[in-house]
């Protein structure tokens, strides 16, 4: 009886050691290290953006405007939580002086911040602010843009 119990003992231990496979490493192309580095970039921001209330694309998605909703993404720029309106740069100089950026939402242009965005449908923001980011739209980004894609966009 002894025996019987020695050897299952000795089957039962052993029986996981002869199970395993070999594990074969392959080396990571470039392509595939940028997205890892990039997904745990995203990680981190996402933690960070949480513990301030915020979505993991940094959007307060309680706000009652979408400028406050943005305000993370804004940087420097003023803003008047009044009337939801942001001013990035002044362009009194020019002439034909603009105070308010161009908006895009998914490369629709508005002169005024789109009131019918479902802020949880945000996934990124960009601010453009210098005359070199802001040259591509010529007059009408004088005063900045603020370039908001959607997850309808971004499919």
């Amino acid at each position: 009886m002894k025996q019987y119990a020695l050897i299952l003992l000795f089957v039962l231990i052993s029986s996981p050691i002869l199970g395993q496979t070999e594990i074969e490493a392959k080396e990571l192309t470039k392509k595939e290290i940028r997205a890892l580095k990039k997904q745990k970039a995203f990680e981190k921001q996402k933690e960070r953006y949480e513990k301030r209330g915020l979505n993991a694309w940094g959007i307060n998605e309680n706000a009652p405007n979408l400028v406050l909703a943005i305000r993370e993404h804004l940087g420097s720029a003023r803003i008047d939580t009044q009337r939801g309106l942001v001013i990035i740069r002044q362009s009194e100089s020019m002439n034909n002086a603009q105070a308010y950026p161009l908006w895009l939402v998914d490369g629709q242009q508005f002169n005024f911040p789109p009131e019918n965005i479902p802020l949880q449908n945000i996934r990124e923001v960009n601010v453009y602010e210098s005359l070199a980011e802001t040259n591509k739209w010529g007059q009408l980004g004088r005063a900045g843009v603020v370039e908001i894609i959607t997850v309808n966009a971004s499919q």
